[in-house]
């Protein structure tokens, strides 16, 4: 739009429709100026939209990368180079941030220079003056703050607006209370951006102005231009329309040449108003100055071609248009014009339509070509870092998931394997169970048959009275007990312990092998320290021989009152032994029905039997008292056999019993209690047997079920251990499905932010670009 207001007040009035037409194209033109200048935002705005979403993404994969274990599927490497990436991406958006359009303007002192620059802007900025004027480099900039200020480049104070007329001043290294500027010092120049908003365009759209002094004041450039021109886009030399082109501005040029690649150079004939008082060979003075500024450009410089140096060289008057300009705005009352300026200020208007097109064009291809074609590199290494790291993470997923299977395989087939031990078990015990049985019912009868060998151990001497015989009955009980308890446990336990030790060990051995071996030291905790199986056997003799009635009385074998014994014996299932001999008498019946009644613990058999023996002593009381069924037995058995069959027998009968009578001593006494006691014992013992036999079974079975029950509980322990780790397997799978998810979609993204940037290309960089000429 610069130049513009200047156009509609310079030129000559020509009634209402030539102002409203000139007024109606200055918006026209307004609109189309200004898009050079706001395509450098746009494109800013772009690519800076994508390195933030870079930023994110490249955050996003820090993050993933530090929840992952060291070493786990991400290196170290691929970690330093996210971070490296990260960093990159800082510093480049740091440096955007900054990125602008940046102009210089160059010449010889007093060429109007500050004035070409003053009449850019709309305002007096930058001091202007005749003869040599600014003695630095003063960096004009956009300020968002409503005052202006200025500040030197190595130091970061502000100082006032108004000192720039002296700071900046040539005369001022003259005024010793203001700091001394060298030529190539640089100092910058904050005005705001928001003040008179209109023509302020330049510095509204991050356009930075750079005016320096005279080169025609020093030949040595070179520190000039690596201070302060290489990060330039244009540069624009300001020319004395009433001189020549100097040596001083072709080697600055020649120099910048060197140093950057093809810049871009506008040349501005100023003080053309010069050319008003001229009337005589004025055009041919103008193709002299094309003739030589088209040398220049083209064949010296080789900047353009024949085709774009029409576009470089303009003829202008800055001081016309600055305070045409500054008349529009009612900031002075009169401003200098000279014949031909509506033409003049159409060229300076047209100098800047393709200045803003070239500086908006170079900007975007110097600043944001770059840092495109690093956005595209850092999206390439960070795609190539995911990949890699996606192929470990599915290598890794691969390698947990047949751990996972193999897992899931062993601890199926671990439970499958203990139930069929477990079936095995169950029929190896029934077995062990009638082994047992079978075992110690032959040891408990081949012991029952060696009481005698027991007994006669026995050698406590035997006295005849009644304490004596009781203390006798009771050691002898006690003895043979722990004689039957060593001898069966001993038989039992060398019979089946190693039956059982082999049952237990075979049990252990399987389990082993069913287990994996992580678990299978397991089981050594539970078999360590277990003591051998032991049978555990008490006959407890002195229970069993609690009702045994010793008889030490004489009593003839074959007389009538033993063999009565004999018979209830035989009918009551007890041993003789068992009967007490006052049973026999009534009273004694009597007393026996009396603590029968008072035992809680007695029988119908016990009542049975007392029915029966005094049936028994009924029916021979009647015989021996009857005389008459004597003397019928006696004619019976005389007529039978004889009377010398009859004292043959009777002889014999008295001769026994006179035998048996002279053999009863303290020894046979003895002898006979100890006989009792092994008959009495015998058969107690063959009525205990079964449950004997049940209490080893029970013992061996226990045993067993022990071991079983270590070994099942070791065994579900180590299953639930399984289980659990077949929970963390899972747990990891899931955690590396989720990476790879949450890594898929940020390699999505780049994809996405690599079309943006092609999109950028195509949009801004390439030479089809609606920002291309």
């Amino acid at each position: 739009m610069s130049g513009t207001t200047s156009l509609v007040h310079n030129l000559p009035a020509s009634g209402d429709s030539n102002h409203r037409g000139m007024h109606s194209l200055k918006n026209t033109r307004r609109a189309a100026d200004n898009e050079p200048l706001l395509r450098f935002r746009e494109a800013k705005k772009v690519l800076g939209d994508v390195y933030g979403e870079l930023k994110e993404n490249v955050g996003e994969l820090e993050a993933v990368y530090k929840d992952i274990k060291e070493n786990d599927f991400v290196s170290a490497e691929q970690r330093a180079e996210v971070e490296a990436i990260r960093d990159s991406i800082k510093t480049i958006m740091d440096t955007f941030q900054r990125d602008n359009m940046k102009v210089v303007f160059f010449g010889r002192t007093s060429n109007g220079k500050s004035t070409t620059i003053n009449a850019m802007l709309h305002e007096k900025v930058l001091p202007q003056g005749m003869g040599h004027t600014t003695c630095c480099f003063l960096q004009v900039e956009g300020s968002e703050e409503e005052v202006g200020h200025l500040q030197l480049d190595d130091n970061p104070q502000r100082i006032d607006m108004q000192m720039l007329g002296k700071i900046g001043h040539a005369l001022s290294d003259e005024n010793s209370d203001l700091p001394a500027m060298g030529q190539d010092s640089l100092l910058r120049v904050f005005h705001p951006k928001q003040t008179n908003s209109e023509e302020c365009r330049l510095l509204q759209n991050d356009v930075v102005i750079l005016d320096s002094p005279g080169v025609d004041l020093s030949p040595e450039f070179d520190s000039w231009i690596d201070k302060h021109c290489l990060d330039a886009d244009v540069f624009v030399l300001v020319s004395n329309a009433e001189s020549t082109l100097t040596q001083a501005e072709k080697n600055f040029f020649l120099r910048v040449a060197k140093k950057l690649s093809k810049p871009n150079v506008f040349i501005l004939n100023n003080r053309w108003d010069a050319s008003a008082a001229e009337t005589e060979n004025i055009e041919e003075v103008k193709k002299q100055h094309l003739t030589r500024f088209r040398h220049f450009l083209v064949d010296e410089l080789d900047v353009c071609s024949e085709r774009e140096v029409n576009d470089r060289i303009f003829f202008v008057s800055s001081r016309e248009v600055l305070e045409s300009r500054l008349k529009a705005r009612g900031l002075v009352q009169k401003a200098y014009q000279a014949e031909g300026h509506g033409t003049r200020a159409l060229e300076f208007q047209n100098f800047e339509r393709h200045f803003e097109q070239c500086i908006s064009r170079s900007a975007i291809h110097t600043k944001f070509e770059a840092h495109n074609r690093r956005a595209h590199e850092m999206i390439g290494k960070m795609r190539l870092n995911l990949n890699s790291v996606l192929t470990s993470a599915a290598d890794q997923r691969s390698k947990l998931q047949n751990s996972l299977n193999e897992s899931t395989r062993v601890f199926n087939e671990c439970r499958v394997n203990f139930t069929q031990f477990e079936q095995a078990y169950r029929e190896q015990t029934e077995r062990l169970r009638a082994e047992v049985h079978l075992k110690v019912s032959a040891d408990f009868f081949e012991e029952i048959s060696r009481l005698d060998a027991i007994i006669d151990r026995f050698e406590q001497p035997f006295d005849g009275s009644n304490v004596g015989i009781a203390q006798y009955k009771q050691d002898l009980a006690v003895f043979v007990d722990k004689c039957l308890s060593s001898d069966l446990e001993a038989r039992c336990t060398g019979g089946l312990m190693s039956r059982i030790w082999n049952l237990e060990n075979d049990m252990f051995q399987y389990v082993t092998k069913i287990l994996s071996e992580p678990y299978q030291n397991k089981l050594e905790e539970v078999w360590r320290y277990r003591a051998p199986f032991k049978f555990s056997i008490c006959v407890d003799v002195p229970a069993l021989v609690n009702d045994f009635h010793e008889d030490l009385e004489f009593r003839f074998t074959f007389g009538l009152h033993a063999m009565i014994r004999r018979i209830i014996a035989y009918r009551s299932g007890q041993p003789v032994t068992a009967i007490n001999a006052n049973l026999l008498t009534p009273l004694a019946l009597k007393q026996n029905e009396k603590n029968v009644v008072r035992d809680a613990d007695a029988t119908a058999a016990a009542e049975e039997q007392a029915m029966m023996t005094q049936m028994v002593l009924t029916s021979a009381a009647f015989l021996a008292n009857g005389s008459l069924g004597v003397l019928v037995v006696g004619g019976i058995v005389y007529k039978a056999v004889g009377w010398r069959v009859i004292a043959v027998g009777g002889a014999a009968y008295a001769g026994l019993y006179a035998w048996e009578r002279m053999r009863w001593n303290s020894s046979a006494k003895e002898q006979h209690l100890k006989e009792q006691f092994r008959s009495h014992l015998a058969a107690r013992m063959q009525q205990v047997s079964t449950a004997h036999t049940h209490h080893c079974e029970t013992q061996a079975i226990r045993e067993m079920d022990q071991v079983f029950d270590g070994l099942k509980a070791t065994v579900g322990g180590v299953h639930r251990e399984m289980k659990n780790d077949l929970d963390v397997e899972k747990t990891q799978i899931d955690a590396v499905d989720s990476t790879i998810r949450t890594l898929g979609t940020i390699k999505g993204k780049a994809v996405f932010l690599l079309r943006n940037l092609e999109q950028f290309a195509s949009s801004y960089l390439r030479s089809d670009s609606p920002s291309s000429p």
